[in-house]
């Protein structure tokens, strides 16, 4: 049996960059529509999940997915699931919210996979090491625990270290959920407050920076200003 579940939420077609959690054998994850109040529930961007749209469980009888009278339905394998009538569901089957708007990726993790960790080296006196199931940058021998979202942004902007990003690429990465119709568009001050706080967790290894008309770049503290644009 596997260690842990992890639930991803799979929108617009970019599987593994949507926020997920993990389940243990006898918790219960809820699974809804973002209201910035609910604690320790997976959300979605979407204005047409609801609040409490279904719930997963992994029970002594194994995992069960259950619609909470949801408004616009949760399907498991292109049928959909009458409220409150649980079902068993396994990792690999096709789970969906709103007639398969929203996708739900079960994936099974094991010890030995529970820590996935990127190794970026890129200058010769240190490594930037990503882990993913941390949401943690280590630097040097400093661990910087981030934000998902923040964790996001980091991760597209160390892939294009040195290189122009625009916002638009920005809402696209980190938000995917909310970048399709009907879902509550993502603002210039979101943007800007997340690249603001991730700055702060990130001060004195890396900075991002923004230039008029082209877009943001990341480039490390250390280097000199001459060089942070290559492009």
């Amino acid at each position: 049996m596997p260690d842990k579940i992890k639930i991803m939420i799979d929108t617009a077609g970019q599987k593994g960059h949507g926020s997920f959690i993990y389940l243990e054998e006898g918790e219960t994850v809820t699974v809804g529509r973002h209201t910035g109040s609910e604690q320790g529930m997976l959300e979605i961007y979407n204005l047409l999940v609801s609040k409490q749209h279904c719930r997963i469980a992994w029970t002594e009888e194994g995992l069960l997915v259950e619609d909470l009278g949801s408004k616009n339905g949760t399907e498991l394998n292109g049928h959909r699931l009458d409220a409150h009538e649980p079902a068993a569901v396994s990792p690999g089957d096709r789970l969906t919210l709103v007639n398969g708007l929203v996708a739900l990726e079960l994936e099974t993790v094991m010890d030995l996979e529970e820590t996935r960790e990127y190794v970026f080296s890129g200058w010769p006196e240190d490594d930037v090491r990503l882990n993913d199931d941390m949401q943690s940058v280590q630097i040097d021998e400093e661990t910087v625990p981030l934000s998902k979202k923040e964790y996001q942004l980091f991760k597209l902007m160390h892939s294009r270290l040195d290189h122009f990003v625009t916002r638009d690429e920005i809402m696209r990465y980190v938000w995917p959920e909310r970048c399709i119709d009907d879902t509550e568009l993502v603002g210039i001050d979101e943007v800007n407050s997340l690249i603001y706080r991730t700055n702060k967790k990130l001060q004195g290894y890396f900075v991002i920076k923004s230039v008029y008309k082209k877009g943001v770049y990341m480039k490390r503290e250390h280097q000199d200003a001459d060089s942070a644009v290559s492009r």
